[in-house]
């Protein structure tokens, strides 16, 4: 089957992607007002020239997807430092040897994963290949540095069921020929899209798509610990995104499909470079199934996603603010008046329907995790 317009791109692709990149001025122009938004209103020429060597000093040499990563390490591990105050993780004794279907909660267009393959590298384990949505591809500049970085094309919104059927059956089995043949792990999210209203909830959907390819090989079961299915949890303390995803996204349907790309390139930016408290990351234990029901799994996965998921004072303090559900919590609440005043102070120029739904993105994960331990028993 051929999977070259989903693909990661492949090792021998690496070196003709980055002359692209060197000599693609919207890329220039995109990274210039990116991080030089003052500057580049004057210098925009000079700056491009910048960018394009220092791009090239970088990346030039690499000859592979490997090598293209172990660059891009630095710039995370910069990341990571100027836009958090610290990144932990946990259950790292649950990582295999062996290719793994990780699925995750997605809160972050892009750093959901790359929190993931930072975890990876610096474990000096190989990093997985990411399922993304082409909602956020269009041929340019974004899709390549994606593709170098190990994503993959889902498909959304296909028109027709043989188009639907054929698009997936070739989705389902470029996942599972990676993890059988090429010996690399996945990324997927838990459903399709971001957990915009901080609800991590699973979609069976995303499984049957999964186990679409192997559904006439082998049982669920046998396909289950063949992928080693590995759930993991990743929590923000702020979401720099909290307030865009609040408001919704209503306004783009008076967009064009460029003007709509362009936004969440802006929005992905704003991910990467917004702050973002502290984030941690948890590998849970590989799931153990021995059932026949795709929904009875994805429940499975998605009490454990939530059940691991790390509380932040940020959540502890919104619920603290939502009176109403607050009185009927019987969790206990640790959270500091610095910190308090810290998470009031993010939202004090927002008000009624805005300021509530940001407060509710934010108690809901211990919302969720509460009602996930009453339901496991004790």
């Amino acid at each position: 089957m051929d999977f070259s317009e989903i693909s990661s791109y492949s090792d021998d692709q690496v070196s003709s992607k980055i002359k692209e990149l060197a000599v693609d001025k919207d890329f220039h122009n995109y990274l210039a007002n990116l991080l030089f938004p003052e500057l580049s209103k004057y210098f925009s020429a000079l700056l491009n020239l910048y960018i394009k060597r220092k791009f090239l000093d970088t990346f030039s040499t690499c000859g592979s997807i490997e090598e293209f990563q172990k660059c891009m390490a630095p710039l995370v591990s910069q990341m990571i430092i100027k836009t958090t105050d610290g990144f932990s993780f946990s259950g790292e004794d649950n990582l295999s040897d062996k290719p793994t279907l990780f699925m995750g909660n997605h809160r972050d267009i892009s750093l959901d994963p790359a929190f993931l393959n930072y975890l990876l590298y610096l474990k000096d384990r190989k990093t997985v290949r990411i399922a993304i949505g082409d909602n956020l591809l269009d041929g340019g500049f974004a899709e390549t540095l994606m593709r170098l970085n190990k994503s993959f094309i889902v498909h959304r919104e296909i028109k027709g069921i043989k188009e639907t059927l054929k698009k997936l059956t070739r989705l389902s089995a470029y996942i599972n020929t990676s993890l059988s043949k090429d010996d690399e792990s996945i990324w997927i999210a838990q459903k399709e899209g971001r957990a915009n209203d901080g609800n991590d909830f699973s979609d069976e959907a995303v499984l049957k798509m999964l186990y679409l390819d192997q559904r006439k090989k082998v049982s669920l079961v046998d396909w289950v610990r063949k992928v080693n299915l590995t759930p993991i949890s990743i929590s923000y303390e702020y979401d720099p995104l909290d307030i865009v995803k609040a408001k919704g996204w209503d306004y783009q349907d008076a967009l064009s499909d460029e003007e709509i790309n362009k936004s969440d390139l802006e929005e992905m930016a704003s991910g990467i470079f917004g702050y973002k408290g502290r984030v941690h990351l948890h590998i849970c234990e590989p799931i153990v199934f021995d059932g026949d029901s795709i929904k009875e799994l994805s429940d499975k996965i998605e009490q454990q996603i939530i059940s691991n998921y790390h509380i932040w004072p940020s959540s502890e303090a919104a619920l603290s603010l939502l009176p109403e559900l607050n009185n009927s919590f019987e969790g206990n609440q640790k959270f500091t008046n610095e910190e308090l005043i810290k998470f009031k102070k993010r939202f004090e120029h927002l008000h009624d329907k805005i300021l509530e739904e940001c407060l509710m993105m934010y108690a809901r994960p211990l919302l969720n995790k509460e009602k996930a331990r009453l339901s496991s028993g004790p």
